[in-house]
């Protein structure tokens, strides 16, 4: 079936069309345009936006709604399938769900939970709306490179990553800090952990050439996660990375953009104007600079939406840019060319956005032509 909705605002994830049409066949986009096609069947959205679905390049929230108490837990697959639900109701059509090979158990973050985390989301990901990928986050001080290379081979990992959380580096640059931020997640022996890790550090470069290795193996995009310094930027350049994810410093963004990598920061970061980690760099900085490529919504799914139009309201830059930050920045760095701009031939994930109590909500969402999410009226 071919319809054409008609919008006040098309973001294309390029441009502004006001009015637009965007024009549906089947799962893909047929037309777009200022007029609508000769003899359309024309949906007319009324005052809402209509957007390309919203592409989350790491979303670390799953093993938290599967433990939302000390005491309580829910199965990961259920939980996978509650989540598919918000996704789309904040207008996410390709999300890539976090799995960290890690040695965290009071987070979750086992060897053995990221191998059933990940072949879950392998098993699971056809019969849910959004597009479902896993982002393989691996601990540098982690001794599971077998396991990373195991998960590797999955069709549903689609991005890997490297980070260090050890004191000294990335965003706990002091101990007293890394303390702080672990007392919180329920890990009851710190001085256990630390020991690990500290006694693990000397083989982290091993641990970061060995998944540059893995990602060009695959053909899987690579992320150097909380770099620090423009020397850790310049050592992911070399090891092939595409994409810096929450660079903590505005040297090391500024060094990110010098070698073309992709800079990510976390859309609560840029809703709320400041990171939740005291003197780490704010998404709102790096975009004044000229350093911020996307936004992701880490730890918090609906800050993706609204961070994309907090940034024009705070006059930091213009709507279709701050689209680009959640569509078309994060499909081209994942190298997903069939999504993330709203063009003919393209995958027909979109979005209905309107304004509600002076937010912005999705009204509806659809993937792959189909509706996934809510129906639309008029505001």
């Amino acid at each position: 079936m071919t319809i054409t909705l008609r919008a006040h605002r098309v973001l294309t994830g390029e441009h502004l069309l006001a009015p637009g049409y965007v024009t549906i066949d089947g799962q893909h986009i047929a037309a777009v345009g200022t007029e609508p096609p000769d003899a359309a069947t024309i949906i007319d959205l009324g005052e809402h936006d209509l957007l390309p679905g919203l592409i989350d390049l790491h979303s670390d929230c799953w093993h938290h709604r599967a433990h939302p108490r000390p005491s309580t837990s829910f199965a990961l697959d259920e939980t996978l399938v509650m989540l598919d639900t918000e996704v789309v109701s904040w207008g996410i059509t390709t999300h890539f769900v976090c799995v960290a090979v890690q040695d965290d158990a009071a987070k979750g973050r086992t060897p053995a939970q990221a191998a059933a985390s990940a072949r879950i989301v392998e098993k699971v990901r056809d019969q849910l709306r959004a597009d479902h990928r896993v982002h393989l986050r691996v601990e540098a001080t982690s001794e599971r490179l077998d396991l990373a290379a195991d998960l590797s081979t999955l069709d549903c990992v689609s991005l890997l990553s490297y980070m260090d959380h050890t004191p000294g580096h990335g965003q706990f640059q002091r101990e007293e800090d890394w303390r702080a931020y672990y007392a919180t997640t329920g890990e009851t022996d710190l001085d256990a952990m630390l020991e690990r890790r500290r006694a693990r550090q000397p083989y982290t470069e091993t641990t970061r050439t060995e998944l540059a290795r893995l990602a060009h193996q695959h053909g899987i995009p690579l992320a150097s996660h909380d770099d620090d310094a423009p020397a850790r930027v310049d050592q992911a350049h070399r090891l092939g990375v595409r994409i810096a994810e929450f660079p903590v410093t505005a040297q090391a963004a500024a060094a990110a953009t010098e070698h073309g990598l992709l800079t990510v920061m976390g859309a609560p970061n840029a809703l709320r104007g400041t990171s939740h980690l005291s003197g780490n760099l704010s998404a709102r900085d790096a975009l004044k600079a000229g350093h911020l490529g996307a936004v992701t919504s880490d730890y918090h799914p609906p800050s993706l939406l609204g961070a994309i139009y907090a940034l024009p309201a705070a006059g930091l830059c213009d709507l279709p840019t701050a689209v680009a930050l959640a569509t078309r920045g994060p499909a081209r760095a994942a190298g997903l060319d069939d999504r993330g701009t709203l063009a003919a031939g393209n995958r027909a994930d979109l979005i209905a956005v309107t304004q509600r109590a002076g937010r912005p909500v999705v009204a509806q969402t659809w993937i792959a032509g189909t509706p996934a999410f809510g129906s639309w009226s008029r505001a």
